[in-house]
């Protein structure tokens, strides 16, 4: 969801001259990209009396960059208005699902403030600063602060005891209850993120913020660029990641990029390579299934409960919303629902996982949320893919990802955010456009540009 004046597409014409900024100023934007995308990774739920820091920061950061640089504010609410409208409007559906089911006004307020607002604060101050460091600057710093939890996870996965304290201190920090924490109990690995999912959420995001970058940069060259080989080696590490904290469906989604991107970008001899890859792994693939549940690697598992319960999950959340179309609010707990459908799911396999998991699902859980009313967004939804489909491509194992799992744009995940700044950053080709360089100039105490 990428608003901006014109379509993101990568272009196929000379780039406009960009606009630049002072070293410094680009290295604090920068660096405050880096700062804000790393605590929210290690520190996402760090609050004091109820209210979390992370959104403090962003408005904080928010407010510094306004005084500094007003036109770049305005640049950022001109890009991402529609954003900001569909923020508003899912706020006043879920506030009058939520109501309509009797949620305390508390819990609706707080909601709006922590889920639509932060969302909105956080973009505005990720698009400002990618505008001030520079697409590639912005990337980088995405990158390498989603780097630090990987590597972390990887210590951790090759047993390193220093790694697993750091862990556990961050979370006495944010009162996070370890102790009641299954994956830190059996030492899943997860970097200094809040749990292997949100490690995944993460991995996923800062390739497509790399993908995002090299499809960009691509695109500015004057003849059609093939297959990307940095972006192949951004898709391995994305597996690596994935393999280390034991997460399938990143894994699923980079096989399916993959797939996409060799059609789309890659010659008739990669097509013919990926046919009978294909049918090689067809014919194989009895053999493959029967390794795969005799393994004890989690990633090679396919029968465990984890696996076969996602149907289980998906039915119960439609037969929710098949009986309450308008939704059920901010406030709603699956979990507290499943005894008035047991009837229709214990012979579904790993049926019990209803009473113990959320719905897994980030397109069920919006409906169960928001209801029907999901549907007057739809055109703005639209618009924005559309404005932004140069970069779908990239989305992909992200996409795969929240499938199987609760999060996505304002549920669950404020790091999209920083990734559709980052790509907002990147200005499509526009000959009408005055291609002369701005001069960075000095009035008072407030950096504008002339």
């Amino acid at each position: 969801m990428i608003q901006s004046g014109r379509p993101l597409r990568p272009a196929r014409t000379p780039a406009v001259a960009m606009r630049r900024s002072d070293p410094i100023v680009q290295w604090f934007a920068a660096a405050s990209i880096a700062f804000m995308v790393l605590f929210n990774i290690a520190l996402i739920s760090l609050d004091v009396a109820s209210i979390p820091i992370r959104g403090v920061l962003a408005v904080g950061l928010l407010a510094l960059f306004g005084v500094l640089w007003p036109g770049e504010l305005q640049r950022a609410i001109s890009r991402h208005s529609l954003v900001m409208v569909l923020a508003g409007a899912l706020a006043a559906i879920g506030a009058f699902a939520s109501l309509v089911n009797g949620a305390q006004m508390q819990i609706v307020f707080r909601t709006i403030l922590e889920v639509h607002i932060q969302a909105i604060v956080t973009l505005l101050f990720a698009t400002m600063a990618a505008q001030l460091a520079g697409p590639r600057a912005s990337v980088i710093a995405i990158v390498s602060a989603t780097a630090v939890t990987v590597f972390i996870a990887a210590l951790q996965f090759a047993g390193l005891e220093a790694a697993w304290s750091l862990r556990g201190m961050l979370g006495t920090i944010q009162d996070h209850a370890l102790q009641d924490d299954s994956s830190f109990i059996n030492r899943r690995p997860m970097g200094v993120s809040f749990s292997p999912i949100h490690l995944s959420t993460q991995a996923s995001l800062a390739f497509t913020a790399y993908a995002g970058l090299r499809f960009w940069e691509g695109g500015r060259q004057s003849t059609p660029t093939g297959i990307d080989a940095k972006i192949i080696v951004a898709l391995a590490l994305l597996i690596a990641a994935s393999i280390i904290c034991a997460t399938r469906s990143p894994i699923l989604g980079a096989a399916i990029f993959l797939v996409l991107y060799m059609t789309r970008h890659g010659n008739a001899l990669w097509v013919m390579l990926m046919l009978v890859a294909g049918l090689a792994l067809y014919v194989a693939s009895p053999a493959i299934l029967e390794f795969m549940q005799g393994s004890e690697h989690r990633v090679l598992r396919v029968g465990d409960n984890s696996s076969s319960g996602r149907l289980t999950l998906a039915t119960f959340g439609m037969l929710l919303f098949l009986d309450n179309p308008l939704g059920y609010g901010f406030d709603f707990v699956s979990q507290q629902h499943w005894g008035r459908y047991w009837q229709e799911l214990y012979r579904l396999p790993s049926a019990g996982v209803v009473r113990e998991a959320e719905l897994h699902n980030y397109v069920i859980n919006m409906l169960t949320t928001y209801g029907v009313g999901l549907l007057l967004v739809a055109p703005v939804i639209f618009t924005l893919l559309r404005r932004g489909q140069g970069y779908l491509l990239a989305f992909v194992p992200y996409i795969i990802h929240i499938l199987f799992h609760n999060s996505g744009p304002f549920w669950n995940d404020t790091l999209i955010w920083f990734v559709i700044g980052a790509l907002s950053a990147m200005p499509a080709a526009s000959p009408a456009r005055d291609t002369r360089e701005p001069r960075l100039v000095r009035v008072g105490r407030t950096f504008v540009r002339s």
